[in-house]
């Protein structure tokens, strides 16, 4: 892929921020998992498309007709009632009826209504009724999951930092000498959903000392739109903490963009419900690191780069044993 093909490619993985900071896209937990539920929709679908076409039905007829029983029996009973009480009126009315059954009373249509209201299934009505429009948000939710917050890199502070699960930030340092990626540690060809030899996905971890267990993070769009797409994310991050107007930034968005000639990309990352942001929680978080970090010596600082070095080398060691080159430099 050339360097042009390779940057605008990146508008599906890297978004902007603001003035100072882009945003990586989560990959494992946003496209993979919003399309391995949509897929399993259209399983369902066509399951269903399957079964009802013997009885020359359109999908879900049964299920659709069931629902709109309920929500009939819920809020306008009468429109299924009124015209049973007038064939009841009618066959009290008979005079064959009046002769074999002198003592039947005709009903007010009151007294006939409660006939079916007292009945228990009118209640399961009332009760479905309510739970209907509760799965069909769950199911909207789910097919529109909202898409997870990836790794943020902020160029002013120079600082790479991502929310976890617990609501807190990690945050990592950018040295200033050096590789801008020395205080994370990266993997071309981290784990990806289907697996496979060619199949990786951009792996960024970054470790905290107070944390024992370094959070990781899975990047890039799902599917990816290249082969390259974790190097030239790589890059794309040196790039930004080291220039002042990178050429990749010509060609990203505020919003990542979805719509791509590979079916798959908007199939899995396409209608994702937005998560709000917390800027003044992630800035108390950054101050807060920022203000253990500058308290460190400069020899312990060049300790913890120095430290995340060796965890790198020795990630690179392992993948050329594999015949794999993590080196993007």
């Amino acid at each position: 892929m050339n360097q042009n093909k390779a940057y605008k490619s990146l508008k599906y993985s890297i978004r902007q921020c603001g003035e100072d900071e882009i945003e990586i896209r989560n990959s494992f937990f946003d496209g993979y998992t919003r399309g391995f539920i949509r897929l399993l929709f259209i399983g369902i679908f066509c399951m269903s498309l399957y079964q009802n076409a013997k009885y020359k039905q359109p999908p879900f007829f049964y299920e659709i007709s069931a629902i709109k029983e309920d929500f009939v029996w819920t809020f306008n009973k009468d429109s299924e009632i009124r015209p049973l009480y007038e064939k009841y009126r009618e066959w009290v009315q008979n005079p064959e009826t009046r002769e074999k059954y002198p003592n039947e009373k005709l009903q007010s249509y009151e007294e006939y209504k409660e006939n079916y209201t007292r009945k228990p299934w009118a209640k399961w009505h009332i009760i479905r009724t309510i739970f209907h429009p509760i799965w069909m948000a769950f199911l909207l939710f789910l097919f529109c999951l909202p898409r997870p917050r990836g790794i943020r890199v902020n160029r002013k502070k120079q600082i790479i930092y991502a929310p976890i699960l617990n609501g807190t930030y990690r945050v990592a340092f950018v040295p200033k000498e050096g590789d801008p990626l020395g205080g994370v540690v990266y993997s071309c060809y981290g784990p990806h959903p289907w697996g496979g030899d060619s199949l990786h996905s951009l792996t960024i971890s970054i470790q905290e000392e107070k944390n024992m267990l370094p959070s990781r993070h899975h990047l890039g769009v799902y599917p990816s739109v290249s082969s390259t797409q974790s190097s030239a994310i790589l890059q794309a991050i040196r790039a930004y903490l080291t220039e002042e107007n990178p050429e990749f930034l010509k060609h990203i968005k505020p919003r990542f963009s979805v719509w791509h000639y590979i079916i798959t990309i908007p199939f899995c990352n396409a209608l994702a419900i937005p998560v709000p942001f917390n800027r003044g929680k992630a800035d108390a978080a950054i101050e807060q690191a920022l203000a253990e970090w500058n308290k460190k010596t400069n020899n312990q600082k060049q300790k913890w780069f120095k430290d995340i070095a060796e965890e790198q080398k020795i990630i690179n060691e392992e993948l050329a044993i594999k015949g794999l080159d993590n080196h993007t430099l």
